[in-house]
């Protein structure tokens, strides 16, 4: 009896002690981190809008006269990074996969549906590097991609997505990424170059899986960034040809950012023409010109609760927009003028509460207003409450 229950005891002892960290490596001695996000929210908003509703709401498409509630828990992600050994002396080759919950809903619509999303692909690359130099090949975001909004609710559709100037989007592609500055430096620099698949919308009517990439030529980028402990900067072009229709594509984008002691400021700016398949223009397909621009800021209360103000704007050429063949996001229909989205702006604060550690909660209102040809402004409203787990 004695016996026994001195094994209990060390078996309790052993239960309740806390596990050190342990590597996961598989038999090829490639080493295994898993990260990812548990983000939920519960909305209430008196419009619809695209790029959906909850948390990819960005831009007005229809005014309602009754509010909507509901909950949505799509941002949720998993993201897999794998590491692994020497390929050659000071190469290694790495990967990453990295899925969210934003597919179509499980089961035909009805009670049940839209509390069963199914995942999605987000990012599936390779890389081979030694630190300083890498090529990658695979599905990440385009270069566009530079600064991100905050926010608990708006992650893998964040503010400014199609509404306020914030652009850019995920393809297959090959990148080669370099460190110019020495390690040492106080500055570092950077280049990328990258040359993705084609896009756009549709291909003259026909399924698009059918051409993967509907005619368009090879999207090609390139990227220089530069950074200090205090303020960092990049400039990114864009140019890409699409053979049916016949439109040239090409844009210039801006950015920057700096935190100042409680205070934290970011954005950018572009300008560019036929760019809606990086959610950009409102997300109208065509061939016209615009811009774009968005400003953050943000400003610690304490050491837990901070404040934050978001406005971005997105503004097509309106006479080149009238005279353009525009279609939908999500089909070769035309747009009528009167319904063509000539303006966007979207403001968003934030009240957040993030203690030390992976948690957090946020407060959002965001207010978006578009000018359609009929000479109307839609406006719609969001309310959002979410909590934010990043681990």
């Amino acid at each position: 009896m004695r016996s026994r229950l001195l094994c209990w005891l060390a078996a309790v002892a052993a239960l309740s002690t806390p596990a050190a960290a342990q590597d996961v490596k598989t038999t090829q001695g490639v080493a295994i981190t898993l990260r990812g996000i548990v983000d939920a929210t519960f909305f209430a908003q008196d419009a619809d809008f695209g790029i959906g509703t909850g948390q990819r709401a960005n831009y007005v498409l229809v005014e309602r006269p009754h509010w909507i509630h509901g909950g949505d828990a799509r941002n949720t992600r998993l993201t897999v990074a794998l590491a692994g050994p020497e390929v050659s002396k000071g190469w290694r080759g790495n990967a990453t996969v990295e899925l969210d919950f934003f597919g179509a809903f499980a089961g035909a619509p009805g009670a049940f549906a839209d509390e069963q999303p199914q995942p999605r692909l987000r990012l599936a690359y390779a890389d081979l590097t030694n630190g300083r130099t890498t090529l990658r090949i695979g599905q990440d975001w385009d270069l566009l991609l530079g600064n991100i909004p905050v926010s608990t609710s708006h992650l893998a559709f964040p503010l400014g997505h199609g509404s306020g100037g914030f652009v850019g989007w995920r393809f297959t592609q090959v990148r080669f990424m370099k460190t110019l500055s020495a390690p040492a430096a106080r500055a570092t620099t950077r280049f990328q170059l990258a040359v993705l698949s084609g896009s756009w919308s549709d291909d003259a009517g026909t399924d698009a899986a059918a051409s993967a990439g509907e005619r368009a030529g090879p999207q090609i980028e390139g990227r220089f960034d530069y950074s200090t402990p205090k303020w960092g900067g990049y400039l990114v072009a864009h140019v890409d040809n699409k053979v049916n229709p016949g439109i040239k594509s090409y844009m210039v984008e801006l950015g920057a950012n700096t935190t100042r002691g409680d205070l934290t400021l970011q954005g950018n700016a572009y300008i560019g023409s036929g760019m809606a398949h990086h959610i950009a223009q409102i997300v109208q397909f065509g061939d016209f010109k615009g811009w774009g621009a968005w400003l953050q800021a943000g400003y610690a209360l304490n050491t837990k609760w901070s404040v934050w103000g978001f406005y971005g704007t997105d503004r097509p050429d309106s006479t080149e927009l009238a005279n353009a063949t525009v279609v939908t996001e999500a089909s070769n229909v035309a747009i009528g003028a009167a319904a063509r989205r000539y303006s966007s702006w979207t403001f968003t604060p934030m009240i957040r509460f993030k203690p030390a550690g992976p948690y957090s909660v946020g407060l959002e209102w965001l207010h978006n207003e578009v000018k359609v040809g009929s000479g109307n402004i839609l406006a719609g409203n969001q309310l959002l409450l979410s909590t934010r787990f990043d681990f």
